[in-house]
């Protein structure tokens, strides 16, 4: 049986896969009696997801992960913590396995930004915040939630990285073209296209 990490799952949970998200929020709702009186989000995270920091520890043990699925969460973390990450996934991966990322392209919404402007293309980046906290669930997100975006990237950035990571046979992906059946359990396609941006999104190997 394939072992399979989904990194930084969020309400996404595929049946094969191991499912992380570094949220706190997913760890509180599971606080007997305080997790289910105050609701933070909107929506629940499912009881299957794990906490799990890659920038900090291996998710699995070296060489044993045949696919590692991460969308949409290099973004939230430090260039340090994202450069550390991608060598942990690396590790993980046994030889040959593959791992598909996705990021928000940065190039195409500078190309945009002029008819965007300045609020939206804020917007679209995920940088800055438009309100304060404005009760206690406000500063229990705020806390708690890991929505920001802290760096962002392009392809030829993106590519360099998983490049100085180890990764190789990096190509270029499109939603649902692994020719993995497992990623269908956990890709989504506006991950892979968000309305005009065309994500940056790779697939690769050990």
């Amino acid at each position: 049986m394939s072992l399979n990490i989904h990194i930084g799952c969020e309400h996404k949970i595929g049946k094969s896969w191991i499912n992380y998200d570094i949220s706190y929020v997913a760890v509180f709702e599971k606080i007997p009696v305080v997790g289910k009186l105050i609701q933070i989000n909107s929506k629940k995270y499912p009881k299957e997801v794990r906490y799990g920091d890659i920038t900090k520890i291996l998710l699995c043990d070296e060489n044993k992960a045949d696919n590692i699925y991460c969308s949409h969460t290099l973004e939230h973390m430090t260039l340090e913590g994202m450069q550390k990450s991608l060598k942990n996934i690396y590790q993980m991966l046994k030889p040959n396995g593959c791992f598909r990322v996705i990021v928000p392209n940065l190039k195409i919404r500078v190309e945009h930004y002029k008819n965007l402007g300045a609020n939206q293309f804020l917007a679209s980046i995920g940088m800055g915040k438009k309100k304060g906290n404005k009760n206690f669930v406000d500063r229990l997100r705020t806390a708690f939630g890991n929505s920001n975006h802290l760096w962002m990237y392009d392809e030829d950035s993106m590519k360099m990285y998983l490049t100085e990571a180890g990764f190789k046979n990096i190509v270029s992906c499109k939603f649902g073209d692994s020719g993995i059946d497992a990623f269908s359990e956990v890709e989504e396609e506006h991950r892979f296209v968000d309305g005009k941006f065309i994500e940056v999104a790779f697939q690769c190997t050990k």
